[in-house]
């Protein structure tokens, strides 16, 4: 794993269209439980919802992050949020470590074909507790991954 600090002002830092994945637990009037969402879209939720700029969204999420708390979404604006469904034989895999996980399911950095949506939302939230930063390619619209 990377430190923290580095791993969080990268995903953070990236306001891209195809921005880096954040797994997070969020409350909502519509949903609580862990989500992934692009952090370009976490951001402007909160600006649009409580009016915040990309300065205070960073330590907002940072300290979210770091100390594993949810992110109150408010009742305004809808987001783009993933649920994180259970998987067994996605844990099953990442039992195995990190380097096994990514053998088996990328092609170098990039998800391999035949893997369900479901799949990869869980994908994306293992990576991330794991300190791996991953997105959408822009050009070629598959999950890639950063390590």
């Amino acid at each position: 794993m990377q430190n923290n600090s580095i791993f969080y002002d990268k995903v953070l830092n990236d306001f891209d269209g195809y921005s880096w994945f954040l797994r997070i637990e969020v409350k909502s009037p519509f949903y609580s439980g862990e989500v992934i969402i692009e952090n370009a879209e976490l951001f402007y939720c909160l600006n649009q919802e409580k009016k915040i700029d990309k300065e205070q969204y960073k330590k907002i999420l940072r300290e979210k992050l770091e100390n594993h708390l949810p992110i109150d979404i408010g009742s305004k604006t809808i987001c783009s949020f993933i649920k994180v469904p259970e998987i067994e034989s996605v844990n099953t895999n990442a039992k195995k470590g990190i380097d096994e996980f990514i053998k088996t399911y990328f092609d170098g950095k990039v998800l391999k074909d035949g893997v369900t949506d479901d799949e990869r939302t869980v994908i994306i939230q293992k990576l991330f507790e794991w300190e791996v930063a991953s997105k959408i390619d822009d050009e070629t619209g598959y999950l890639i991954l950063n390590r």
